[in-house]
């Protein structure tokens, strides 16, 4: 319409912004651009403008207001375009995969996320969660944009904390668990669970981390345990593979429980040989200097600090495997970009990494980010795998379900109660730490999470819960006593095979405040997801579905709808169905399951 005006291609649909408040229209426009383009100010542009739009039945009303053209739709016909596109699309509305009308998409560029990073022989606690729940949706909301993902999952499994582990295996008599006979490697083992077996790694760890610090003597022989184990020595090769599969078996429970994959498992046993190759490669070059024995990368050069790539040990550090792992990555993947998950306090350490990797790799410039994210502190403070304080990521999904459990006791009739009180549950844990900004830290409040009231995943999930019950009751109301052929089409089970071009619903009678609210948020998801993308920031989706949830609450409990007249009821049947799609959808990024009902 305004390009009809200008007689030029000016503006394209991703230029368009909501309006700060409902009364100024619809959709607007900034004029900044424009104006320069057309020799005027802002102000004088949106003016212009506004006398050059020709109105239709669509946009019934345009106005300027300071350097803004606004517009208002008939809201009918939006209610019933993003009706009809939602019931059509279904699952796939919101994906923006086109690249051109919301704001661009990915177009199967090759994206690698690298989240998780679980260390073997260490305790799986809730900052690992994080990790992983934001790892995953950033995952599933990139691929709703375009973009072709490689879900990557780096574990330390070779270092100090391993020695730190099995020295305390082979020294402490008091770990709780009979450690003999988890190292017999005889049928009795088996006797242990997988979860026992990371439980004990776990306070394993703790305790030879503890002594380590604090004897001189004990420290000695850690490092010398390291150092066997960096070498391969028979000696230790035996338990330390079977403990690495221990955490390795351990891992995988989780992952299932919270329904996460991965493409790819990288290990630091597997890159730290050639990541010592090419530091020392590169050493010859004078990218690396020796410094007191070891093998530095002199920051200061590029405003950045110095670190250490090999020790004075001979032993490859964190960054020298970083060299071997991005090596490694490229060449198997070739993506376009790799983006690292790792906590905040990595953001220094990331800098030299990155900055180390473009000289020696000139191809990965511009190609390897760190994307941080806040911490979830307890009331004590910081959490700590090495003094053993630790809140455990599966106790918090455990505590979770079990006070689910409590609130749902008087639901005797419902099927499948344990499945549905996990699903219930994992939105718990999942809503509360994906509604937070990625940067925000968490101070996480196991009683509001499991809320079926306020911005919680129980809150959403009870939502389509309700919103299945009102299409359940449609069917059987209209099998009583209707026959209307377009009734049948808002049965739940048919609604995903229907053509919605079939519908015959008379939208004109959508003329409630509250149902052409809700039309015009969900004509706003796909923005969202293709924000959310752009800016890293899952927390975007969790809002908004919230906000969704609320305003189909306060629209079902003011406006009825089966009680109704047969054709508005069938018009409000359609817009709730387009409700639930959409909820149902955003869930999904969010990495959440829906239940039938709860």
């Amino acid at each position: 319409m305004i390009n009809l005006a200008l007689k030029k291609d000016s503006v394209k649909p991703s230029d368009l912004v909501y309006p700060p408040k409902p009364e100024f229209g619809d959709l607007s426009l900034p004029c900044f651009n424009l104006a320069k383009e057309l020799n005027k100010t802002a102000v004088e542009t949106a003016e212009w403008l506004v006398g050059q739009v020709a109105l239709n039945g669509e946009v019934v009303a345009s106005k300027a207001i300071g350097p803004f053209i606004n517009f208002t739709f008939n809201k009918q016909k939006l209610a019933q375009g993003v009706i009809t596109e939602i019931l059509k699309a279904k699952e796939k509305y919101g994906l923006n995969k086109s690249g051109h009308r919301r704001g661009g998409a990915g177009k199967n560029k090759k994206i690698m996320i690298e989240f998780a990073h679980p260390n073997t022989h260490k305790a799986f606690h809730i900052g690992h969660l994080r990790n992983i729940l934001t790892g995953e949706t950033m995952a599933r909301i990139l691929t709703a944009n375009g973009f072709k993902i490689i879900r990557a999952n780096y574990q330390g499994d070779i270092g100090p904390h391993i020695a730190k582990c099995l020295w305390a295996i082979s020294n402490d008599k008091n770990l709780n668990l009979d450690y003999k006979k988890l190292l017999s490697f005889v049928n009795t083992v088996e006797e242990i669970t997988t979860r026992n077996r990371a439980e004990f790694l776990g306070r394993a760890y703790a305790f030879g981390s503890a002594n380590y610090e604090k004897d001189e003597a004990i420290k000695k022989e850690i490092i010398s345990l390291n150092k066997k184990i960096y070498n391969r020595d028979k000696s230790i090769m035996g338990v330390y593979k079977t403990t690495r599969k221990w955490s390795l078996d351990y891992f995988d429970c989780i992952y299932k429980r919270v329904n996460t994959k991965f493409d790819r498992l990288y290990f630091e046993s597997e890159v730290f040989e050639a990541g010592r190759a090419v530091v020392l490669k590169n050493l010859k070059k004078g990218i690396f200097e020796k410094s007191e024995g070891a093998v530095i990368f002199k920051g200061e050069k590029y405003g950045l600090h110095t670190r250490v790539f090999i020790n004075h040990e001979g032993n490859p550090t964190y960054e020298a495997k970083d060299m071997g792992l991005a090596e490694l990555q490229f060449k198997e993947y070739k993506p376009e970009k790799i983006i690292h998950l790792v906590g905040p306090e990595q953001v220094e350490y990331f800098k030299v990494i990155i900055k180390a990797l473009e000289i020696i790799m000139p191809k990965t410039k511009g190609r390897e980010a760190h994307l941080p994210y806040g911490w979830v502190r307890l009331k004590e403070g910081k959490m700590s795998s090495r003094l053993g304080n630790v809140v455990l990521g599966e106790w918090l999904l455990d505590e979770a379900k079990q006070e689910v459990l409590k609130i749902m006791a008087d639901r005797e009739n419902l099927a499948n109660k344990d499945e549905v009180a996990e699903k219930v549950s994992s939105a718990a844990v999942k809503y509360s730490i994906l509604k937070n900004g990625i940067n925000s830290d968490i101070a996480f409040a196991l009683e509001e999470s499991v809320s079926f009231s306020g911005a919680s995943g129980p809150y959403l999930l009870y939502t389509v819960a309700r919103i299945n019950s009102i299409l359940r009751k449609s069917e059987i109301r209209n099998s009583k006593s209707e026959t209307n052929s377009k009734f049948e089409i808002l049965n739940p089970k048919q609604i995903p095979n229907s053509k919605p071009e079939l519908l015959k619903i008379n939208f004109i009678l959508l003329i409630e405040a509250k149902e052409t609210g809700l039309a015009n948020k969900l004509a706003k998801y796909p923005e969202i997801v293709a924000s959310a993308g752009k800016n890293s920031d899952p927390s975007e989706i969790a809002k908004y579905l919230f906000e969704l949830a609320q305003e189909f609450n306060d629209y079902y409990h003011s406006v009825p709808v089966l009680k109704a007249e047969t054709e508005i009821r069938l018009a409000r049947l359609a817009l709730i169905a387009a409700v639930k799609q959409t909820l149902a959808n955003g869930l999904e990024l969010l990495g959440i399951e829906t239940v039938e009902e709860m």
